[in-house]
């Protein structure tokens, strides 16, 4: 393979560059699609070569057809170069384009004199027709269209009888979204939607593997780095059609005036250098050096360009390494389990459908590269199938890459990850922290942390809030842990944030949401406004009817409400204008989510449906009812109790009291549910982790559980004897509300029927919840995927 410092066999080499093509015909980046085909010579596309030809594009065609065969590489490969300059010719005579003819005879057509063959007699008609103004033999290539569509089928008919390119010709049914999904195997937190990080694993390994044109065509058609020492070697060798291409893909005159100078001095060095040319003057390198000094401060200062400047720094061969990850977590399975797996040769086809093989720290570094450019030494809609190759289109001849037994992807999985189910039943068996009160309100119906995580927020069933504060010291929230107790926050006023309630105990639907240091609450009454500094009530607004039974905060200073009479209203308080009023629910909207990354709004209500809003022009995109995978119908009782999105912004969590789905947005495509054991029914409510891990679950038996989001594999179980005062157990004591912290993945707030709050977290000893202590390095560095390759 090309200069690759990875171990890695052949077939997975391959695979990967089909992996990479896929991706950019997905992308319509064409011509590095057409560029990577050329670079690689692993694919020769005959409709590509087709479409080149009947546009006439005859040097284009002959360079396509040159990266996989040479002239005098078999005589099909000779017939094919000569039918193209030989068609290229009749038409600069059709067109009386005789100096243009003369050029193709002696540059083109001359190299076939020498031959020995059929080609000869062709070469003499040539020869006759180069003599002739009009003639009745050319009449076939005055229509263009006609004569080139002919030419086509002779060549396609020359190409599969070429045994140099029938290895090349077909190429292998490819899932969409492939590549990404092969990455999100072993980094979930990678998302297809991340394109931006996509484009660069596949810049790195196209930098790598040298393969130059198509690595430069990339970043013309992305636009996502602009490679400056690139631009100089144009500058440098007064390329200047060149260097103005690949600027005009990055910015144009128009934009401002960094680069319309840009763009006015290419101009005027191009016409000074054809006067030289014409006065037989030489070209002064030393002058284009220095011109490109002045270029250079343009771009740094262009903010068109400004943000394209550094490449991301990466370990060496990132893409590969990922594939080899995915090989070491493999072929030991296949050894195992699989006879003749002790070859070298264990290739993509292999491996199953998973959704996680294994946690990897980020497919890219924070820190960018300071010299801007690569380390060269460092429809039924398949998109969710994380299997690369599928052959479900046997009638075009693919080459098909089988999965593995659903029941084999279960057992690998299990033992990738290295989960223990784990019981914890005793104190001892976790870090749990009872915070401080001095009063005992009613039941605890919301709990929120501050973004942060230097305070916690509870609201009670009596409409009364407490907040508890950590110390803000910055070390010390670098060491905090729930041994450390924050204290239960009283300001010198005295005040108590208490909320307006509703006048009918039923209707006291409890919500909140934090905006920097204000409080935004309601009990069934009016939305309050708190100061988080004082306790003082800031503001009332919203008197009922209708009740708020949700709010949550949108960019642009919008808050979008939602109603016990089932309608929702984005609104901004600063200037009390109301941008949409939507309708689409049947019952009281009982929760709101809003995807940052989708521009969408989703709204869940007590009518067991789920609607996601357009948050441009507030239109409904589309909606789902819930519905049971046992059953098939809707549940008996219709109440989505929450709904939160996953930190890519693309899934989303739904939880009702007697299951768990999760739905990918903006489509509400249903990708996994979970049912509780009817022991621990119903759910109280659940969320995610920060990093998107974990699922946290509540039950009101007192069990809090620990799912693993991509398989909802069971990983630990957190009983009420492990957190709960002893004396307090009973089966009226059980877990709400969850909240999780916003840094710490393992750590988690309860705010429990009692109306107290406990903090809780695994052992020092334990990686994560339900996660074994590592026992040599090597099982450290597969957990977390490490890159470094032995």
């Amino acid at each position: 393979m090309h200069g690759s410092k990875m171990c890695i066999d052949k077939d997975t080499y391959t695979h990967l560059i089909i992996l990479i093509m896929k991706c950019l015909e997905e992308e319509n980046f064409k011509e590095s699609l057409q560029a990577l085909e050329q670079e690689s010579k692993i694919f020769f596309n005959v409709h590509r070569f087709g479409e080149i030809v009947m546009n006439g594009e005859w040097e284009k065609a002959e360079k396509y057809l040159s990266a996989f065969t040479k002239l005098d590489d078999s005589n099909h490969s000779k017939k094919m170069f000569f039918e193209l300059r030989k068609h290229k010719y009749c038409e600069a005579l059709c067109r009386h384009d005789r100096t243009e003819a003369d050029s193709i005879f002696r540059k083109d057509l001359k190299v076939f004199s020498v031959s020995q063959n059929r080609i000869d007699c062709e070469l003499a008609e040539l020869l006759a027709l180069k003599d002739l103004r009009e003639n009745e033999q050319l009449s076939g290539y005055t229509n263009a269209t006609s004569s080139r569509a002919k030419l086509i089928d002779s060549l396609k008919l020359l190409v599969k009888e070429n045994r140099i390119l029938q290895d090349k010709l077909i190429f292998p049914c490819v899932n969409n979204s492939a590549l990404s999904s092969l990455i999100k195997l072993i980094c979930p937190s990678f998302e297809k939607e991340t394109k931006e990080e996509l484009i660069y694993l596949i810049h790195q390994f196209l930098n790598e593997e040298e393969f130059k044109e198509t690595l430069h065509k990339l970043e013309q058609e992305t636009r996502v780095f602009f490679d400056i020492n690139y631009f100089r070697e144009y500058i440098t060798s007064g390329e200047w059609d060149n260097a103005e291409k690949y600027l005009s893909a990055f910015t144009n005159m128009n934009d401002n005036t960094y680069s319309a100078k840009m763009f006015s001095q290419i101009q005027r060095q191009k016409y000074l250098e054809a006067v030289d040319r014409q006065q037989k003057l030489p070209s002064d390198f030393a002058e284009r050096a220095h011109l490109f000094d002045d270029f250079k401060v343009l771009v740094e200062r262009n903010p068109m360009l400004q943000d394209k400047l550094k490449f991301p720094s990466m370990d060496k061969s990132r893409l590969l390494s990922l594939i080899k990850q995915i090989m070491d977590w493999w072929v030991p399975y296949c050894i195992n389990v699989m006879p003749n797996a002790n070859n070298e040769t264990i290739s993509l086809k292999d491996f199953p459908t998973v959704s996680n093989l294994r946690y990897a720290s980020s497919i890219l570094t924070d820190k960018p590269n300071q010299e801007g450019r690569p380390l060269d030494a460092s429809s039924g809609d398949d998109s969710n199938d994380s299997s690369c190759f599928n052959d479900n289109n046997q009638s075009r001849e693919s080459t098909s890459l089988p999965d593995a037994d659903s029941a084999v992807c279960a057992k690998s999985l299990e033992k990738s990850v290295n989960l223990k189910l784990q019981l914890i039943n005793e104190p001892s068996e976790c870090r749990t922290l009872l915070l401080p009160d001095n009063s005992f309100g009613g039941r605890v119906v919301r709990l929120i942390y501050s973004h942060s995580g230097d305070f916690l927020v509870a609201l009670t069933q009596t409409a009364t809030h407490k907040l508890w504060k950590w110390q803000s010291n910055k070390q010390s929230l670098e060491e905090e842990n729930v041994n450390m107790e924050p204290q239960l926050y009283q300001p010198s006023s005295k005040l108590v944030m208490t909320n307006d309630i509703a006048a009918d105990p039923k209707d006291s639907i409890s919500c909140f949401a934090l905006r920097g240091s204000h409080l935004f609450s309601a009990s069934g009454g009016k939305i309050s406004i708190f100061s988080l500094e004082t306790f003082q009530t800031l503001a009332t607004f919203a008197n009922p009817p209708p009740i708020a039974t949700y709010f949550i905060l949108l960019p642009q200073d919008l808050f979008a409400f939602g109603f016990d009479d089932s309608s929702i209203l984005v609104h901004c308080p600063c200037t009390k204008k109301t941008k949409a009023k939507l309708k689409g629910h049947q019952n009281r909207i009982t929760c709101l989510a809003y995807s940052l990354s989708l521009n969408v709004l989703v709204s869940s209500g007590a009518d067991a449906q789920l609607c996601v809003w357009d948050a441009v022009g507030w239109k409904k995109l589309c909606s789902k009812f819930l519905h049971s995978f046992q059953t098939g119908l809707v549940p008996e009782t219709t109440v989505v109790n929450h709904i939160q999105f996953h930190p890519d912004q693309i899934h989303l969590l739904s939880i009702h009291e007697g299951q768990i789905d999760v739905y990918e947005a903006p489509t509400l495509n249903h990708t996994s549910q979970l049912v509780p054991d009817k022991m621990d029914l119903p759910i109280t409510y659940a969320t995610y982790s920060c990093d998107g891990k974990c699922i946290y679950v509540s039950c009101k038996s007192g069990h809090v559980k620990v799912f693993d989001t991509s398989t909802l594999e069971l990983r630990c179980q957190i009983n009420l004897t492990a957190y709960a005062q002893p004396g307090t157990i009973s089966l009226e004591l059980y877990p709400l509300v969850i909240a999780a912290h916003p840094l710490e993945p393992n750590r988690i707030a309860l705010g429990l029927t009692n109306g107290r709050v406990h903090v809780i977290e695994p052992l020092e000893s334990e990686v994560e919840w339900g996660k074994l202590p590592f026992t040599d390095s090597r099982e450290f560095s597969t957990t977390f995927g490490s890159t470094a390759l032995e």
